[in-house]
């Protein structure tokens, strides 16, 4: 028993009783109907495709059978015998044997040709007999070979090639006459010329032969004058022991230790090795070829391994296993039945592939699952399948909604689609069968050129039977039909394509092509059909309005068409090798479109039958069906299989190319934003017109503008109008033009043109669309015109523009045209005019229209060299300065252009006409003009050379500090003896080092030193402080020392003036910023060189000098006190404290708290004479009390201090605080000190004292708003230091908050307004303020958040 793979089905089997022991020979007819076998046993057996024994041919005399053959036509086989001089034939038809005798003792080799009626015979002698089947005639050929004739083969040439024992290999024609002959170098074994080819031309010349075992095998080409090529193999493959050609292009080879190998002999690499492997552990005992499923089979051991022809690989899972070693295997012609025989004497025969046989209807699809079987099905859901058995082997086969018709020769039978599957009914027709269509009811059958249309049930008379064409006149056949249920569709050999409707009995439609009409491919409706003519071209045709459409790169071995079902735009078109997809697009701004989309392989094995989405399904060669996923759809089919991942991108470009805007976009947008994908999307949907989608894709490109044009279209229903706003959107504005001239709204056409600026289409539009327009459009095309540089036709345009009554089309038109048309108009012929050399009249028009078009034509004119008019035109368009411009520098007209400078401001203009004056010798004039023109040397110059004015040359070049000024000037004064001056304009010239020497020459160097300053260089400032140092004068060395930089030397000598000379070292000191030099110096302050320390207030200022500003502020608060407590000083101290307090708040620095407080104490109380001045007593008491209550602060005035607390008290009504400072002064260390003007009030307030007043007014607190008493600046509950007001000394409150706009230090606004009003100057900074420079501030938090932190600073770096 065998055993197979799943692609192939054992179909019968021959046991050995049927041929005896021994190896078999086996023989398929050509169609393969029949198979013939042979064995030991001399009987050889007829049986048909399915293993029905159909004859059995006994032989009585003779031998072993040596060899059978079928001629090309398949019918008759030739047997020869061992030991038999005659041929037996056997007849198909007649199934009888019939015995040819050719006299001829021991034949070895019989041979038919492949392409005629003649059989060669070889014989053991090397003579050739050859019998012709048509006309019975046998002719003998002696010594064609001296030894046995041991093979042959035939070629597409009719040419025999014959080997012989005589190792001759001899080339014959058709007739047997000898071609040619080849000696060998050994006896041959096998002998095999190519059948066909790979290109259009047969090439037949190559022959090869297997000479022995030990011999490289033999390639001959006919043309004797190329040299027989030998191929050679390594060892371990063994002897070669068969070979095989596939076509002429690859040799097959198989060897004795189990290898094949293929190799392509005509290639310029003939000894590559395409393929190579060791399929069996034996030999390779037969090899067949299969040129219709591009394989080979090779048997070998108990088992046949197929290599694919077309990938060159073995194919491991179709390998086939016997019982019994194989040694001879035969396909069909069709590749659909494969023959194992064995050596013991059994014959296997495979279904190897399924007959290609199916029909399609919707999703329903009918294939030939085996030979006798139909399965029907749902390529959609698999759960409808419908398996039907039938008596034998379709030829044809149709489906329809219903029904699956299927049958051969002229006979078919129907079948219901039910889930029985009844047999409905069967028809014979008038001949063989073509092909079978069907509908829901109705069948149309072709056959020999014509349609016959009948129903399929309920029509036993045939009443509604027609036969196509119907016109008996019309003798071109019928080349292709397709059949729905309400048309009948054929094509004929002349072209036609005709649509029969079935209801109406008549022909609504019919084309005439240009060619004949091969086949035919409707869509599922018939609205649109493929057909492809004669010469390979493929079209589709749509009957609606009978256009047609060429399918572009359109295959050349197309098969079949299939449209997509769900996807009504596509359709793919099946060739050899390939699936071509295609999209055809019926409404785009072109019109109808047809676009390639890809192609995706295919097995060549396997015969598509419909597609969806896509998904196409296809019969296979093992009688099943496969489903495959097109190229074009293999990231967005439902069913997808392929590995890959999904990407986005791919999915979004799929079904862009595919017309599935919709579906586009939502890749689009699931990719994210991506500008390019976005304007690809826009640029497809505005072709296919799709204006939602196109909205979408202009939105995520980021095109507004886009957007926007294209919502005014979504309400547009004019197909030609949308079409053509789309063309113009993309471009292509001449398409635009047409289809918006088109379509409802004409205008719009014109509206375009005017939109591009193209004004020449634009006014022929205009003129039998709006001929309002003509006008408007002619100044445009003129401005247009000018700019290009054509004047003459620009003026022609511009009084075209200027006609209000004109004809257009054969129609009066009258315009109203406006002023500022009008204007324009003249304008630009005011320009044509003076560019085309007509200056007097375009003059003459520019003056009419006004000061701009004046200044355009004197441009013109300019630049034409026309000066005289162009100045004149600029006057008149009140341009002065190019005017004057003109009357200067090309005119020469100073006359002219003297009354125009005084509205010129451009200073160039003013110096030419300066040096135009100045050459005239008019040098008052010219310095007047080089002054209004700023240049200042010119105007020194003057003064000095011609003008005799010195000081206002000097004047100018002090303000101006010229460098060429000044050494005019150096040069005069030098000249009249005036060194002094001419030092002073020396240094500002920059000639430093001669005016030092014209100084030392004239003992001016108190002069040199005044006027350098600080213009000198280092070196120049050391020389003049050591000229000071030699002339005894220290202080002015030092001065300028310090400015040379040599800071210990101008220290040095500054000391050595003395105190005078003190600040000045402090300042040398800080430039310095050197210990030593600082050490020095404060050795100097504290007396160490005389024992008699210096002013403390250096000390402070030194720190100053330094940046030390925190030990400046303690100094400061030192020298303070000291000024308060020893000498009484309060106005010193407190401007010392002031000055202290701004340079440390100026450069960011904390304000020192103790230094705050003191400045706020001293202010306090600076403050009294002001308040009591004021009449604010309260007030000043509360300053007099913060005073008293910090006396020891002013030892030298603690008793008026006290006195006049006691007084002002007394005024504000505090009593009880007067007497509190009253008994204090009846002290007896205080009481003498009493003036004797307040000693008796004094002491009636103590003998008569009153202890009641009222409380202190309170306020709340600016941080937390807490109310304490008005004078306390301490907040008891947020522990902030509240600012004081400057001109009360109160507490600062946040509604009523001003700064002084001096100092900026906080004042009540209130308070502060009526201070100034009175006084005029701040109390703190005492400069004097406007009244109207005080604002007041609505919120104060940024001072207060400053000085809150301010204080947070002082306070940490006091504790640390």
């Amino acid at each position: 028993m065998a055993a197979a793979q799943a692609s192939s089905k054992l179909l019968f089997q021959i046991n050995a009783k049927q041929h005896g022991a021994g190896s078999v020979v086996i023989a398929w007819q050509p169609a393969g109907n029949y198979v013939a076998t042979a064995g030991a046993n001399r009987q050889v057996h007829i049986y048909d495709r399915y293993g029905q024994v159909v004859d059995d041919v006994g032989i009585t005399a003779g031998g072993a059978i040596l060899g059978m053959d079928w001629d090309c036509e398949g019918e008759t086989l030739a047997i020869m015998q061992q030991n038999n001089s005659a041929l037996i034939l056997w007849d198909v038809a007649t199934r009888k044997t019939n015995m040819v005798e050719t006299n001829m003792k021991d034949l070895s080799f019989l041979k038919w040709n492949i392409n005629g009626p003649e059989l060669a015979v070889g014989t053991g002698k090397g003579n050739l007999v050859m019998y012709n089947k048509r006309t019975t005639r046998i002719q003998q050929m002696l010594g064609k070979h001296t030894k046995r004739i041991c093979g042959g083969q035939w070629n597409s040439l009719n040419q025999l090639a014959l080997i012989s024992e005589d190792k001759n290999l001899s080339i014959n024609n058709q007739g047997g006459d000898q071609i040619r002959q080849e000696g060998l170098k050994g006896i041959p074994e096998e002998v095999f010329m190519p059948t066909s080819g790979s290109g259009k031309n047969v090439r037949s010349e190559v022959i090869s032969v297997l000479v022995g075992n030990k011999h490289p095998l033999l390639i001959v080409n006919q043309n004797p004058s190329e040299i027989p090529m030998e191929l050679a193999f390594v060892p371990k493959y063994g002897d070669i022991t068969v070979h095989r050609w596939l076509q002429d292009d690859f040799l097959i080879i198989g060897f004795s230790g189990g290898y094949v190998t293929v190799v392509a002999p005509r290639s310029k690499d003939a000894a590559h090795e395409m393929f190579t492997k060791q399929l069996f552990r034996g030999g390779v005992q037969d090899m067949q070829v299969c040129e219709t499923m591009r394989r080979v089979a090779v048997c070998g051991d108990q088992m046949v391994k197929f290599v694919d022809c077309v990938s060159w690989k073995e194919l491991s899972e179709d390998q086939l296993q016997v019982q019994g070693t194989c040694d001879k295997i035969r396909w069909t012609g069709d590749g659909s039945v494969l023959s194992v025989g064995t050596a013991d004497g059994n014959v296997y025969s495979f279904l190897a592939r399924m007959p290609v046989m199916n029909a399609s209807s919707g999703t329903m699809v009918a294939y030939l699952s085996s030979l006798r079987e139909v399965v029907v099905r749902d390529a959609v859901d698999d759960s409808k399948t419908l398996a039907i058995t039938i008596e034998m082997e379709p030829s044809f086969m149709g489906l329809g909604r219903n029904h699956v018709a299927m049958g051969m020769n002229n006979m078919c039978w129907f079948y219901a689609c039910d889930r029985n599957g009844l047999k409905m009914g069967e028809h014979q027709y008038l001949a063989t069968v073509e092909e079978i269509k069907l509908s829901s009811t109705m069948a149309a059958v072709r056959y020999d050129g014509r349609i016959q249309l009948h129903a399929i049930v309920g029509d036993p008379d045939g009443k509604k039977t027609r036969t196509f064409p119907e016109d008996d006149g019309d003798d071109s056949p019928i080349t292709a039909h397709h059949l729905t249920d309400q048309f009948l569709i054929y094509t004929t050999k002349r072209g036609s394509v005709v649509y029969y409707s079935i209801e109406d009995g008549a022909v609504p439609n019919e084309y005439r092509h240009e060619t004949g009409i091969v086949i035919l491919f409707p869509n599922a409706a018939g609205t649109r059909c493929v057909f492809v003519d004669e010469l390979a071209r493929g079209y589709i045709y749509n009957p609606v309005d009978s256009s047609l459409l060429e399918v572009p790169e359109f295959p050349k071995d197309a098969q079949k068409v299939l449209w997509d079902l769900e996807d009504r735009t596509t359709f793919m078109v099946a060739s050899i090798a390939e699936l071509h997809t295609y999209v055809y697009t019926p409404i785009t701004m072109t019109g109808p479109t047809i676009m390639k989309i890809c192609a995706s392989e295919r097995q060549s094995t396997d015969s598509p039958i419909v597609l969806i989405n896509g998904t196409v399904s296809c019969q296979t060669a093992g009688g099943s069906v496969s489903t495959l996923v097109l190229d074009s759809h293999s990231q967005i089919a439902e069913n997808r299989d392929d590995p890959r991942p999904i990407k986005p991108e791919v999915q979004f470009r799929q079904a862009l190319a595919l017309g599935r805007l919709e579906e586009a976009a939502q890749y689009c947008e699931a990719q994210g934003p991506s500008e390019a994908m976005a304007a690809e999307l826009l640029k497809r949907s505005m072709e296919m017109l799709d204006v939602q989608v196109a909205m979408r894709a202009a939105s995520m490109a980021g095109d507004v503008g886009m957007t926007i044009a294209l919502g005014k279209l979504v309400a547009v229903e004019d197909k030609n109008l949308l079409a053509g706003s789309m063309a113009m959107f993309v471009g292509d504005y001449s398409l635009a033009q047409d289809l918006l001239l088109s379509s409802s709204r004409p205008v719009a056409a014109l509206e375009m043109r005017a939109d591009l600026m193209q004004w020449e289409p634009a006014i022929r539009l205009a003129e039998t669309l709006d001929p309002q327009r003509i006008p408007a459009s002619c100044l445009q095309y003129a401005d247009q015109l000018q700019a290009l540089g054509e004047y003459e036709t620009a003026l022609e345009r511009y009084q075209q523009a200027m006609q209000s009554h004109f004809m257009a089309s054969g129609r009066e038109v009258q315009v109203n045209l406006s002023t500022e048309h009008i204007n324009q108009c003249k304008a630009g012929m005011a320009r044509m005019h003076v560019k085309m050399g007509n200056t007097t009249k375009g003059f003459q028009i520019a003056v009419e229209c006004g000061e701009a078009v004046c200044i355009e034509c004197a441009t013109i004119m300019e630049s034409m060299k026309q000066y005289a008019d162009a100045a004149l035109l600029y006057e008149k368009g009140k341009n002065y300065e190019k005017a004057a411009n003109l009357y200067i520098t090309k005119l020469k007209d100073i006359k002219a252009a003297t009354p125009l400078l005084a509205k010129v401001s451009t200073p160039k203009l003013h110096i030419k006409f300066a040096q135009a004056k100045e050459k005239q010798g008019q040098y008052r004039e010219a310095a007047e003009a080089y002054e209004r023109g700023k240049d200042n040397n010119s105007v020194v110059r003057l003064y000095l050379q011609h003008l005799n004015e010195p000081q206002k040359a000097c004047s100018i070049v002090r303000n101006t500090r010229s460098v060429e000024g000044a050494a005019d000037i150096a040069k005069f004064c030098e000249g009249q003896g005036d060194f002094r001056t001419a030092i002073e304009f020396l240094i500002v010239a920059k000639e430093n080092q001669k005016a030092a020497e014209l100084a030392q020459a004239h003992d001016l160097m108190d002069s040199y030193a005044h006027f350098m300053h600080n213009d000198g260089t280092q070196q120049e400032y050391v020389a003049m402080a050591q000229y000071y140092e030699s002339k005894q004068q220290p202080e002015k060395a030092a001065e300028f020392y310090e400015r040379a930089g040599k800071y210990p030397q101008a220290l040095k000598l500054f000391l050595s003036v003395g105190d005078r000379c003190v600040e000045k070292a402090i300042e040398v000191v800080g430039l310095a910023r050197n210990e030593v030099l600082t050490n020095t110096l404060v050795d100097y302050l504290m007396g160490d060189h005389d024992s008699a320390p210096k002013d403390p207030k250096f000390i402070y200022k030194l720190y100053t000098a330094l940046g030390n500003y925190r030990q400046a502020a303690r100094t400061a608060v030192l020298i303070a006190r000291q000024e308060m407590q020893e000498l009484g000083n309060y106005k010193v101290a407190h401007k010392m404290l002031y000055d202290m307090y701004r340079d440390l708040d100026s450069g960011n620095i904390p304000v020192p708290r103790e230094l705050e407080e003191t400045l706020m104490l001293l202010h306090s109380y600076i403050l009294v004479k002001v308040l009591v001045k004021q009449g604010d007593h309260e007030a000043a008491a509360r300053m007099l009390i913060r005073a008293a209550k910090n006396i020891s602060k002013f030892p030298k005035h603690l008793v008026p201090i006290l006195t006049s607390t006691v007084i002002e008290c007394q005024r504000a009504n505090l009593k009880k605080t007067s007497f509190e400072y009253a008994s204090m002064l009846m002290r007896p260390e205080y009481r003498p000190q009493i003036a004797e003007a307040y000693k008796k009030k004094i002491e009636s307030i103590v003998r008569k004292p009153t202890k009641q007043e009222d409380d202190e007014p309170v306020t709340p607190c600016p941080y937390c708003a807490m109310k304490s008493p008005c004078s306390t600046l301490d907040c008891p509950q947020c522990k902030n230091h509240v600012p004081y007001c400057i001109a009360t000394g109160l507490r600062m409150v946040a509604n009523d908050w001003t700064h002084c706009p001096s100092c900026h230090f906080p004042a009540l606004f209130s308070k502060f307004k009526a201070l100034i009003d009175s006084e005029g100057s701040c109390p703190m900074c005492e400069e004097q303020i406007q009244a109207a420079s005080i604002h007041k501030v609505d919120n104060p938090e940024e001072f207060l958040n400053r000085a809150a932190k301010r204080l947070e600073t002082d306070e940490d770096e006091n504790k640390g």
